[in-house]
């Protein structure tokens, strides 16, 4: 089961991912993802792995799907937080060099032109 938690910021929408990020989990995963993008949301959208505990082809297949297409349209995403098995396979697949990929939540914010002061939280999940 993944749980998405959002937290929208004056230049980012950050998204807490938490448990398996694979095929079962899409469901929670692509509305939250489409929220994100929805406008006046800001063009900078952070996946936060740092609680993700196994991540399958399909979701590693989906980050890429979603960097190009949030490319094209003038929105920039981030990774940040991997640990362990997650790390490993996206270093295996050498995501790092494709996607930006930083440490935590508050690197990614610090990129320039992103303020870090929290405005809403809202969570989304599935049973």
């Amino acid at each position: 089961m993944l749980h998405v938690q959002t937290q929208l910021y004056p230049q980012a929408v950050v998204l807490h991912l938490e448990g398996r990020f694979d095929y079962h989990s899409m469901d929670t995963f692509l509305p939250a993802l489409s929220r994100a993008e929805m406008p006046p949301n800001p063009p900078h959208i952070v996946l936060a792995l740092h609680k993700v505990t196994f991540i399958d082809s399909m979701a590693i297949g989906r980050l890429v799907g979603t960097w190009h297409r949030l490319q094209r349209d003038g929105v920039r995403f981030t990774l940040t937080g991997q640990v362990g098995y997650v790390d490993t396979a996206l270093k295996h697949m050498k995501l790092e060099a494709m996607i930006p990929t930083v440490e935590t939540v508050e690197d990614a914010l610090a990129m320039p032109h992103l303020a870090t002061s929290l405005e809403r939280n809202f969570d989304v999940g599935t049973q």
